[in-house]
């Protein structure tokens, strides 16, 4: 199969090819794969409605607190949009999260019936946009 990996009806696959061409540890990437495909067979998805980079963000997020991202995710502050996806969406909500502890999880169950960039709001008192240029500022060199 051509990728890494990918969760359908709560089946995890992962690519036999990409393991064995990674050049690094093996098993450290297996694991943080398996936590980043773990959480899409248990998180939300705004009942289709929420950005497919926040989706992947909040998976690559996970993998972050549990200590399995990988040397190549972009540094803190790095990206062009705040729901661009997997690691940049990740150290952005990991961000969000420092801001109040168990926010990623307060809006994963918000997602449950649907999505609203309104939902930042409700939880850190901000837009999304206000939170992406803060965090931009705070790691601006």
């Amino acid at each position: 199969m051509d990728g890494v990996a990918y969760t359908s009806n709560n089946e995890i696959h992962v690519s036999a090819t990409y393991l064995a061409g990674y050049s690094g540890d093996v098993k450290g990437e297996f694991t943080g794969v398996l936590y980043h495909e773990m959480t899409h067979v248990w998180q939300w998805n705004g009942a289709g409605q929420a950005p497919g980079g926040l989706i992947e963000g909040i998976a690559d997020f996970m993998r972050l607190r549990v200590g399995f991202a990988p040397g190549h995710w972009v540094q803190p502050g790095q990206g062009n949009k705040w729901d661009q996806g997997y690691d940049v969406t990740a150290r952005f909500l990991d961000y969000c999260n420092g801001l109040r502890n168990g926010f990623v999880a307060e809006l994963n169950k918000k997602m449950r019936t649907g999505y609203s960039d309104n939902y930042f709001v409700d939880l850190l008192g901000k837009t999304v946009d206000q939170l992406w240029s803060e965090y931009k500022a705070k790691y601006s060199t």
